[in-house]
């Protein structure tokens, strides 16, 4: 993934889009999304073709990629403990995001991808299932929350139990919204409302619907 993340940056210093990149590389959208999540590795003609669009030599793309791999042994990371951390990131993953959208695994990696954050599918599953390392990339986690608009703390930090009820009650309230049919723009409008009370207006939105 370090190649995806040196294409990544090379392509922000061009002031360049995904959809414009590809359209200079002549590369098909589903063809370049593939690799940007780590489903295929780009080969070199990808890579030549990549640095041609972006004005660069195959070479700036590999040292780039080598400088991220070297800055990966430093990144700040944080201890969890993977089977609560792949509890919490599980709910996340099943319930609406803030705006009301479905969570997306491929925006996600999209997402990260645009902060100089690398995800492949192989460490998302560990994440999930609860199987992964221990000690997780601090960024990993942040770019995760934010995508999902849930405090950042409820991953970061899972003895912070405030942190973990607010969340929580904002995963309820978003998944009684989504079943009950009702507009997600209620999701950003509720502002700052305690959990008790979220969960409330849940079990309202259910028993409403169950009738």
């Amino acid at each position: 993934m370090d190649l995806v993340r040196a294409v990544s940056t090379l392509r922000d210093a061009a002031g360049m889009t995904n959809q414009q990149l590809i359209e200079r590389t002549g590369m098909s959208s589903s063809y370049y999304y593939a690799r940007l999540r780590g489903s295929a590795p780009f080969d070199a003609n990808d890579i030549e073709n990549i640095a041609h669009a972006l004005g660069t030599h195959p070479h700036e793309i590999s040292r780039i990629a080598a400088s991220i791999s070297a800055a990966d042994e430093i990144e700040p990371k944080v201890q969890t403990r993977p089977q609560e951390l792949g509890r919490r990131i599980t709910a996340i993953a099943h319930a609406p995001r803030v705006d009301g959208s479905a969570f997306d695994v491929d925006g996600l990696i999209a997402d990260l991808a645009e902060r100089g954050v690398s995800l492949d599918f192989a460490e998302w599953s560990s994440l999930l299932a609860g199987t992964g390392d221990a000690s997780v990339r601090t960024r990993l986690l942040e770019g995760v929350s934010e995508y999902a608009g849930i405090t950042p703390a409820y991953l970061l930090d899972l003895d912070d139990e405030d942190a973990a009820e607010v969340a929580e009650a904002n995963i309820e309230f978003r998944e009684a919204l989504r079943d009950s049919g009702a507009d997600s723009i209620s999701a950003r409008a509720v502002g700052d409302v305690s959990p008790a009370a979220l969960r409330a207006i849940a079990q309202s939105l259910r028993s409403i619907s169950a009738q």
